[in-house]
């Protein structure tokens, strides 16, 4: 969750403080009713109604994806305007990526960020049917979504513990029969520093078991860690470069919490890319999504991630001869070809 949210149920436990029925009754209905299981849950998915875009060239393949965190709470939570959800899937229409990330989907009307012109299948996971049970997590693909699973984290701190925080696997079919592993992440904010640990280690131990013969995984959403703090290390280290080290481009703020105030920003969302097979091509150009001309016309208090990724697998082991390893950035460039694989 965000940062407002914290202070919005701080103030809302100070208004229930001298009604001990009413706190008791709160407490019953997350401890009971409203727990989410630490299981995980299949996918639900609306298939869509327009054919998949075909890719015209026979190895190259160009994506394009963005990530956002839509700040989908009830607008007596964050103050938000209304009307800002079928705002979002316009401008996603428009964009028109292949896959798209959005995180905090909280309630029924947050969901309709979704566009609904049949371009897209939109994976969720199954069974959550209460507040206190949602992930907040849709993935939407121009591609047949031929697997997948929610793996919610085993722990969580307050605030965020009172919903179902977790990863959300897609796994979907390219052209040629190519594979494409997608994870939809939102992990930790603020708490204990050893959760967000816990949690970071809990995503990377789920993409690198993964073994589904896919090319890549590209592990996007809210990381709520900075560039700079040994947690993004630990997640460039074991998935790979993110598209902003990829492209060269200095990290650009992703959540300010709509603040007017110089320097608030921070960059807490990401894109990484995890090579799974040799490729001749690994490239990115990422750009701020949702951006807008003033406070008033912000939909939500982050800004999104726009990307296209190139990927170009190697059609054999000897187009990769000869590597050289790069220890600062964590990828290894094949000598003369060009060719990239993640580092193991």
């Amino acid at each position: 969750m965000n940062r407002r949210l914290l202070r919005s149920v701080s103030q809302f436990q100070v208004k229930l403080v001298c009604c001990g029925g009413l706190v008791a009754s709160l407490a019953l209905v997350i401890e009971t009713g409203g727990c989410a299981s630490h299981r995980p849950a299949p996918l639900v998915v609306a298939l869509p109604s327009v054919r998949a875009p075909a890719i015209n060239e026979e190895r190259r393949l160009s994506l394009k994806l963005v990530t956002y965190n839509i700040w989908g709470l009830p607008s007596w939570m964050t103050g938000a305007r209304s009307g800002r959800y079928p705002q979002i899937a316009r401008e996603l229409e428009r964009l028109d990526p292949d896959i798209i990330l959005l995180q905090e989907a909280w309630t029924a009307e947050a969901r309709k960020s979704a566009p609904a012109n049949g371009h897209w299948a939109i994976a969720r996971a199954a069974g959550q049917h209460t507040f206190f049970q949602q992930s907040g997590l849709m993935t939407l693909s121009r591609f047949p979504i031929i697997g997948g699973e929610f793996y919610p984290f085993s722990r969580g701190a307050f605030p965020d513990r009172l919903m179902n925080k977790g990863v959300l696997k897609v796994t979907v079919r390219l052209s040629g029969g190519r594979v494409l592993n997608i994870w939809n992440v939102h992990l930790q904010d603020g708490g204990p520093p050893e959760i967000h640990r816990a949690q970071t280690r809990e995503l990377v131990s789920r993409v690198q078991a993964a073994e589904d013969g896919q090319v890549a995984d590209l592990v996007g959403g809210d990381f709520n860690c900075t560039p700079d703090s040994p947690a993004c290390g630990e997640l460039v280290s074991s998935l790979g470069p993110s598209v902003q080290q990829l492209g060269g481009a200095e990290p650009f703020v992703t959540w300010d919490g709509l603040s007017r105030e110089p320097g608030a920003g921070q960059t807490l969302d990401y894109i990484f890319v995890r090579a799974r097979r040799p490729l001749l091509e690994l490239r990115a150009t990422p750009c701020v999504a949702f951006a807008a001309t003033s406070q008033e016309h912000r939909l939500s208090d982050h800004f999104g991630i726009q990307a296209r990724v190139d990927l170009s697998p190697v059609a054999s082991l000897s187009e990769a001869v000869g590597p050289i390893h790069d220890s600062h950035s964590g990828w290894s460039i094949a000598a003369g070809r060009s060719a990239l694989t993640a580092r193991q």
